[in-house]
């Protein structure tokens, strides 16, 4: 399951970070109303591709938003790779790149 967008407070045991808050398949594929996670419904069953784009415009203010919300004053966050790393066929200028 791809993982959009993440938000860690504190630490395990094991001293892994703990995840309170995250934005993944299981709601940019959702089928049911409701969502409850980082994007605020945003990404809510609009698909991947959508979901990508909208977790790279928006990132910053759903984790300030959420984190504010949840009462966060300390928290580390992790942008999925699939949101991180853009492909050519991502790119606005492919056309300018094809032509040239």
């Amino acid at each position: 399951m791809s993982i959009l967008i993440a938000i860690y407070s504190g630490r395990d045991h094991r001293g892994r970070p703990i995840c309170v808050g995250r934005c993944d398949a299981k709601c940019y594929q959702a089928n049911h109303r409701g969502c409850n996670c980082i994007c605020g419904g945003k990404n809510h069953g609009v698909g991947e591709r959508l979901a990508i784009q909208n977790t790279r415009d928006e990132c910053d203010r759903w984790l300030a938003d959420y984190a504010r919300a949840k009462g966060l004053r300390t928290y580390t966050s992790e942008l999925g790779q699939i949101v991180a790393q853009r492909t050519l066929f991502d790119s606005q200028t492919l056309s300018d790149f094809v032509l040239s």
